[in-house]
């Protein structure tokens, strides 16, 4: 290893070092200032206790990568060292009702936060009392209780989640605010764009912390960056932005202060831009051959923890002893977690499975769920009206129900794509239906992190197909903060997406629910009648889980826009409070030759194909999942043991449609028992074409339900 060594460095080009000198020289200017009356207004103690916290943190990193060398710790290690001023700086101005989010260089931010560091010691170590139980390791630290959310190893992937956090503490009233880390390579993510465009435009609680250290790994900044400016980008987003030298505590602690006041305060976001450098490389492995040694020697002789002792000396606040001894204390705090770490027991295997940390506890299971019951004419609902109903009656019973997207509440808009939120915004106002940029990365960040913070939030994409441009906030946030915070936090957020194809061309026509079934964290909804429309979008709200609820735009029924093509879905709603039950599929028709299992429109197909063929005498059973996860696996399994034969139907493609999975588990659990093949009917494995004869062309057809239904009773 040559962590250390400087004399393996090449020279720079003559672009590189012009780009390096001008950021040395922007810190020689921000370095410059006196900050003696802030030492003086800080005092002795409080100087003192952020000296020890620095070197808590610098010796807990120095610790940890000694012991990763010798093989005592597992995973990954990213370290900070040198940019201890930055996270003491911040964290002293903040209280423990206070968020963070944090990076994959997380050590820093949590132990200044407040967090033990025998627990972070232990979660680096996997051990069983560590801040994570094992579950997150070097790059994810986390604690609720104080405020820490569990760090993000995504680049940029805490952007989006603080200002929903921050709409979370602003809901919740008081002055509270959020503190968002992250590096200067985050600033070109969508993510830096869309989450600071998101908390300006609301005027939300969070100060964006950007701890520039020039490096995205090993790439410098400027290479990659024209404006290297960074706080230069406030003015963009109309908030205030400030550029400060990173390895001066006090200077850092001046700014914060500023910042966490105007957030205090009400008056909004502000962008601070740290100038910083981290002493060692990226991550194991890295020699940081792409430095000079030049370069390293003048961020050294700036060290932060140097500068601070020296300053307390120097200016009569504290003697020569008294730095020593805080220094001493904070080593031997790293020493005593060290040994805590070493001796604990490691996390169990078998909590690894634990699937309340993945789920809430589900309730009893009642088997499936028996077929619709009719009513009165007047309370045959759409879907469209049902889903309607379903939310306004929760946003009334639960204010913490918010429900956010693009084009839901504006006074004579919209009312979401489809109408359904029509008349909402009216009736709770515009701070619980909220419009929001078109930025669905936002939309979904915002969603996540409000549910964190206590809401129940509702966020609209319009579209399915718009889901991907939020694909990294669910899932790799809202599916996995519940597991690896140990069920410590819930995210209680309802995702409603529109499928399917209307000859509205590829991007407008898909249906993607079976990406998210293979995602664990996350429930999947499938509504196509009234009935579940309304009872599952209040389970759906009552729900501790992420879940997304997928909807067929030809089954909505809706008076305002009627789609070609669209079937009469109208049927019986009660008009009183219900719940469908989470996890349970539901009897259409019962049978006894042939199960099909079918969705959205192909449930139509099925159950008119069924009354047809029960004038030949073939008994169909006819089964809506309802859930595809937590997927219904003893009701369909039970149906299948009887019949001896399944068709699965639905409107996604063929290859890796939740159909396969599907028939992959039915077919290991009733090997031998199968009177046939399992058959599955889906839509061709093509983009979705728009003109309605090449559309027909690719969406199955009821003659292919119809032919595998025959198919699978041929030896009947």
């Amino acid at each position: 290893m040559t962590e250390n060594s400087l004399d393996t460095m090449p020279e720079m080009t003559p672009e590189q070092q012009s780009a390096v000198e001008d950021h040395l020289q922007t810190l020689v200017v921000v370095g410059s200032e006196d900050h003696s009356a802030t030492l003086t207004r800080v005092g002795k103690d409080a100087a003192l206790a952020m000296l020890e916290r620095m070197v808590v943190i610098r010796q807990f990193e120095q610790i940890a990568y000694l012991r990763f060398l010798q093989g005592e710790i597992p995973g990954t290690l990213h370290q900070s060292q040198g940019q201890e001023a930055v996270a003491v700086g911040v964290c002293t101005t903040l209280r423990d009702s206070d968020w963070i989010t944090s990076t994959h260089r997380p050590h820093g931010h949590a132990l200044a936060k407040g967090m033990e560091p025998s627990a972070a010691m232990a979660e680096v170590y996997g051990r069983e009392p560590g801040c994570l139980g094992g579950r997150g390791g070097s790059m994810h630290l986390g604690d609720p209780a104080i405020g820490i959310l569990p760090s993000i190893a995504i680049v940029g992937g805490g952007i989006t989640i603080a200002p929903g956090l921050a709409m979370a503490l602003q809901h919740r009233g008081g002055d509270d605010v959020v503190a968002c880390f992250f590096g200067d390579g985050a600033v070109n993510e969508g993510a830096f764009h869309e989450g600071v465009n998101y908390a300006a435009a609301k005027n939300l609680p969070v100060v964006f912390v950007c701890e520039n250290n020039m490096y995205g790994a090993s790439t410098p900044f400027h290479e990659t960056t024209r404006n290297v400016d960074i706080a230069s980008r406030g003015a963009a987003y109309g908030i205030p932005s400030e550029q400060v030298d990173g390895m001066n505590v006090l200077a850092v602690l001046e700014a914060s202060e500023r910042a966490v006041a105007r957030a205090r305060a009400g008056e909004g976001p502000t962008l601070l831009e740290f100038l910083t450098y981290r002493y060692v490389g990226h991550s194991r492995g890295d020699s940081r051959g792409y430095r000079t040694k030049e370069e390293e020697k003048f961020w050294k002789d700036r060290d932060p923890i140097d500068q601070l002792k020296d300053s307390l000396v120097e200016r009569g606040v504290a003697t020569q002893e008294e730095t020593a001894a805080a220094v001493a204390a904070g080593k031997e705090t790293i020493k005593a977690a060290l040994k805590f770490a070493q001796e604990a027991p490691k996390a169990a295997a078998q909590s690894a499975l634990d699937p309340f940390a993945i789920f809430a506890a589900p309730g009893q299971s009642h088997g499936i769920a028996p077929v619709l019951a009719d009513g009165p004419e007047e309370r045959k609902l759409s879907i469209a009206d049902a889903l309607k109903e379903g939310i306004s009656e929760e946003m009334r019973a639960d204010a913490s129900v918010v429900l956010l997207g693009e084009d839901v509440g504006v006074p004579g808009g919209f009312g979401g794509a489809f109408g359904i939120y029509l008349g909402l915004a009216e009736e709770f106002g515009r701070d619980r239906v909220v419009d929001t940029p078109i930025s669905e990365k936002a939309i979904m960040g915002v969603s996540i992190g409000a549910a964190i913070g206590g809401m129940r939030t509702l966020p609209d994409l319009q579209y399915a197909d718009f889901v991907f441009e939020g694909m990294d906030e669910l899932v790799n946030e809202a599916a996995k903060l519940r597991y690896m915070s140990g069920a410590r936090l819930n995210i209680p957020t309802v995702l409603r997406c529109p499928v399917g194809a209307t000859q509205r061309g590829a991007q407008h026509a898909q249906s993607p629910e079976s990406f998210f079934m293979h995602v664990p964290g996350l429930k999947v909804l499938c509504i196509s009648d009234p009935y579940t429309a309304k009872g599952g979008i209040k389970a759906a709200l009552r729900d501790p889980d992420p879940v997304l609820v997928f909807e067929h735009k030809l089954l909505y029924g809706s008076k305002k826009r009627q789609e070609a093509g669209s079937i009469d879905t109208r049927a019986f709603v009660p008009e009183g409070d219900y719940a469908v039950e989470v996890g349970q599929a539901r009897l259409r028709r019962p049978g006894s030759d042939v199960t099909v299992l079918a969705t959205f429109t192909q449930l139509y197909a099925a159950l008119s194909l069924a009354e047809e063929l029960a004038e030949e005498g073939i008994s169909v059973e006819v089964i809506d999942p309802v859930w595809l996860s937590p997927f219904d696996w003893d009701s369909l399994l039970e149906s299948v043991t009887r019949t001896r034969r399944l068709v699965i139907a639905h409107e996604a493609h063929r290859t890796g449609g939740w159909g396969a999975e599907v028939a992959a588990r039915v077919s290991e659990e009733l090997h031998g028992h199968l009177a046939a093949p399992v058959r599955r009917v889906a839509s061709k494995d093509v983009p979705m074409p728009f003109a309605p004869w090449l559309e027909s062309a690719v969406l199955p057809s009821r003659d292919d339900l119809a032919q595998a239904v025959r198919s699978v009773l041929a030896d009947r």
